[in-house]
């Protein structure tokens, strides 16, 4: 599993970098590691709904950057992902935590 602060965006993508979010995806993909929270949703990276980051602390700045990375195995036997909520959390961060829970059997 890889889980933390990845600080990379699908929208930070562009035609000029050599390496950017989407080739991270598609190259831990193809090893059979993918994203709970997107697994979960449904939802596309760079269209998130759900913020991990405000950055500096600002409600105007929200980014989703922060990921649990898992092998398929365990994402078959998920049971939850959930974002801090940002009225929670904000105080002691601009990022919130990512708690994933699974069945481990």
């Amino acid at each position: 599993m890889l889980a933390g602060d990845f600080n990379s965006s699908a929208i930070w993508d562009s035609g000029d970098r050599w390496w950017n979010h989407s080739d991270v995806v598609e190259e831990l993909s193809g090893l059979g590691i993918k994203s709970v929270y997107h697994q979960q949703t449904g939802e596309m990276h760079g269209k998130e709904s759900i913020p991990t980051l405000y950055f500096q602390k600002k409600i105007s700045r929200p980014y989703h950057i922060d990921y649990v990375f898992s092998p398929e195995k365990f994402l078959q036997r998920k049971k939850k992902i959930e974002i801090g909520k940002v009225e929670d959390w904000l105080g002691l961060s601009d990022h919130m935590p990512i708690l994933y829970e699974f069945d481990s059997h």
